[in-house]
Order: structure tokens, then sequence, then C-alpha cells
């Protein structure tokens, strides 16, 4: 199963930190982009190992889909390049989603209709007040959670 997701660094120097990604393994990535074991993006490192997942989207059919969403949470306007102000930070970067849930795809390479499957969205308590649910399809499960963990995967694993 493929996954996108939205990290944000607990540091107060670097509170302001983003990062969004896709992976297999959410938890081996998030130990990357913490720098306990090799990997990472160069975007993440150096930045005191304090990253947490505060959105996760589950349930894209393949790579080729969950790859098309990370490129469009990098870019919600849908054109390359420096991310408008709006969409930066842990609230911009969440609420671009209120933009890119809706979408019937998300970028041209997308060989299935967002609508066509059914996902869901761990997303902390915390941050979910940036997100409009009345912008969240119906085939978006929302879970609010006090963390995103091995649990929450373990739970998608069950369910798809």
């Amino acid at each position: 199963m493929w996954y996108c997701y939205i990290l944000r660094n607990k540091l107060e120097q670097f509170k302001n930190n983003t990062y969004n990604g896709s992976t297999n393994n959410p938890m081996r990535r998030l130990r990357q982009h913490n720098e306990e074991i090799k990997g990472g993006a160069r975007a993440t490192h150096g930045k005191g190992g304090a990253w947490e997942i505060c959105a996760m989207l589950s349930g894209f059919p393949d790579h080729i889909n969950a790859l098309s969403c990370e490129w469009r949470m990098k870019c919600p306007s849908g054109r390359p390049g420096k991310r408008e102000r709006k969409y930066q930070g842990v609230k911009g970067r969440v609420s671009s989603l209120n933009e890119i849930l809706p979408l019937e795809r998300w970028t041209s390479k997308c060989v299935v209709n967002n609508s066509d499957f059914n996902m869901k969205l761990h997303i902390l308590n915390d941050v979910v007040e940036y997100l409009d649910r009345s912008k969240v399809p119906e085939n978006i499960t929302v879970e609010v959670v006090d963390t995103i963990d091995q649990l929450c995967i373990d739970l998608d694993s069950e369910t798809y």
C-alpha cells in the first residue's frame, strides 16, 4: 500500500518547516527523515530529527497515483515552482488539502479517477481545524488522531 504524508518539525526553531512525500513504509521513511537510519530527504536533513507526520493519506491504487498526489501536495496550484505563501507552513500544507482532495485526478499521469477508490486521511487533532471537511469527498474517510503511528498503518492494512 502507498501513502502520501505531510511532516512538520516539532522543534521551536523549525516549527514552520514542513515536508511532504510518498512511501510504502511511512514509519521507516519517518526514521529516515529523522536521521535515525540512512535515507531521508535533503530538505529534512539537519533540522534536529524532530519530524512527525501530521497528516497521512492512504488507499492509493498504485504508485503512480501516490506520486501524483505527492506532486500535487508540493504544487497545489498545479504549476511547478515555488509554492505560494498561502500553502507554506503547517496551516498552508494542511489547508491545501481542501483544494487537492476534491480533484478528479491529481495529475494527467493518474490512470484512475480519485473518486473510484476509497481512501483514508489520518490527521492530527491539533491541525484538523485547517481542513474543511465539507470539501472532503465521500470516498475519503477522515480519522482524527493524537498521533500517526504504526497502529494507524496496521489498521489501514486491515481495511484495504
